[in-house]
């Protein structure tokens, strides 16, 4: 099922807000790769969990999976203060759109939480060839360490998928409304006052500021979770997945003059890794029902190899929402993504200052890039304090 998006035309305000944006896009959804056990470093903290507070409202829109990354944060902000999300809209990425609307339904009906809408979006990425190029672009470039969505078969149905989600098939429906209409919506209801979390590709939020360039300087801040800066890329040498399955989508974001920008991206969250002690403090004590899902989906793991670890991705921006001195590094850059198609194609493109660049002369940076926040280090006690706090009730 494809979710069709609105033709509208395209203002002037449009041409304005979207000076030297990529017009064409290519995106595709799939899992991340395993974690490599590191060190951990981590840092006392006293501050007490109950710090967090919401400081708005936010849309969380992601290609959710079964209790990873993407529910984890989910959970951390709907916890917080379940009147603060808005609502939860679905991309593909890791998961084929209706995977990511089973899951995201049935996880919800799991802890009881029915008032949060789920709504379906972007099913493809902008560039409507990605997926038949592939095989092609394997050859070329090299081999994908991970595909998401596009290694398996897209179901026809969220009631129908290879197989049933954690718990059965959710009894709850998806919105009505298109995910990019619900973003422009929402955003104009309540103007300076939505964080748009993106983590997964950027489809969505793409096609919402393309469509309506009005709803630019009424959104409050747009933190995204993806982006190798200063390393490797996960997916191909040169790129974090969530980038290179829509390049043209999150280059289209990422100029886009919001008026706070800000990137959770693999240099961090590939070194905060979450192990069997964490897991043992979420499920301590007496049972709720997501201590329950928490056991089932992942303690088989854990009782398997209780070296096992993994990485949190998606959880970290959640984290330095709720509690901003979480973060103890962060960076301005001017950030590009490389959408030309070749063997660096959805690498992140980080223009710092240096003798020869200036922040006070944007002319040193490349034309229509914005200067975004970069997340760099975290105190990983403060987070995981935080994390598991929310996770327990």
């Amino acid at each position: 099922m494809k979710i069709p998006t609105p033709a509208l035309t395209v203002s002037a305000v449009l041409v304005a807000a979207l000076t030297a944006m990529s017009s064409t896009a290519a995106a595709a959804p799939s899992q991340r790769p395993a974690a490599v056990p590191a060190q951990r470093p981590a840092a006392p903290v006293q501050a007490p969990a109950s710090a967090h507070g919401p400081q708005g409202k936010v849309i969380i829109d992601t290609d959710m999976g079964q209790l990873n990354d993407d529910a984890a944060a989910m959970f951390m902000l709907r916890n917080a203060d379940p009147r603060s999300v808005l609502g939860v809209t679905i991309v593909a990425g890791n998961t084929w759109a209706e995977e990511g609307t089973a899951y995201a339904l049935r996880q919800l009906e799991l802890i009881g939480e029915r008032r949060i809408p789920v709504v379906v979006g972007a099913g493809e990425p902008l560039n409507a060839a990605r997926a038949a190029t592939l095989p092609a672009e394997e050859k070329l470039f090299g081999n994908v360490e991970y595909m998401g969505a596009f290694s398996r078969k897209r179901p026809e149905s969220y009631l129908k998928l290879g197989s049933a989600p954690y718990g059965g098939y959710p009894k709850s429906r998806p919105s009505r409304e298109a995910a990019a209409d619900f973003i422009v919506d929402q955003v104009k209801k309540n103007p300076g006052q939505v964080t748009l979390f993106v983590l997964g590709p950027a489809t969505n939020v793409a096609l919402a500021v393309k469509t309506h360039p009005e709803i630019v300087p009424l959104v409050k801040e747009v933190i995204y979770m993806g982006g190798a800066i200063d390393i490797p890329g996960n997916t191909s040498p040169a790129a974090e997945f969530n980038w290179w399955f829509d390049p043209e989508a999150i280059k289209m974001t990422l100029r886009t003059p919001f008026k706070k920008q800000t990137v959770v991206p693999n240099d961090i969250a590939e070194r905060v890794f979450y192990t069997k002690k964490e897991y043992d403090r979420i499920v301590a004590g007496p049972e709720t029902p997501l201590k329950k899902m928490y056991k089932d989906l992942h303690g088989p793991r854990f009782e398997r190899n209780p070296q096992s670890s993994s990485f949190v991705w998606d959880a970290l921006t959640a984290g330095i929402y709720l509690r901003p001195d979480i973060a103890t590094k962060v960076e301005e850059r001017f950030i590009d993504v490389d959408d030309t198609y070749g063997p660096d194609y959805g690498r992140a493109i980080g223009y710092g200052e240096s003798r020869r660049r200036s922040f006070s002369d944007p002319g040193n940076f490349p034309a229509g890039t914005q200067k975004v926040r970069i997340l760099f280090d975290v105190n990983r006690d403060a987070f995981w304090n935080l994390y598991i706090d929310l996770m327990r009730r």
